[in-house]
């Protein structure tokens, strides 16, 4: 794991968010454990992301978009000023 201190805390906009995310994690860990150090130090880091990442558009535009697999999903809001990132949806993709 990466040396890069922590400077996100991760929170889920619900608990049927965070049910999807522990699922994502029980299937995918070692890539979910790839996601989880990505969001606490550089979430909205694109080259870091290596073509993982994207923003939303339409009527989730303000959201990113980070690819687990090429079906599964977490969207997520990063909070710069509390330092959070907000997952938003967690699962396979809608």
């Amino acid at each position: 794991m990466s040396n890069s201190r922590a400077k996100y805390q991760i929170v889920f906009q619900s608990s049927k968010v965070e049910k999807g995310w522990q699922a994502l994690h029980n299937e995918f860990p070692d890539r979910m454990k790839q996601l989880i150090q990505f969001l606490k130090t550089t979430p909205e880091d694109r080259l870091k992301a290596n073509r993982k990442l994207k923003k939303l558009k339409g009527r989730h535009k303000g959201k990113l978009q980070y690819d687990v697999t090429y079906e599964a999903r977490v969207w997520y809001r990063v909070d710069r000023n509390n330092h959070t990132v907000i997952i938003k949806y967690a699962g396979p993709h809608p």
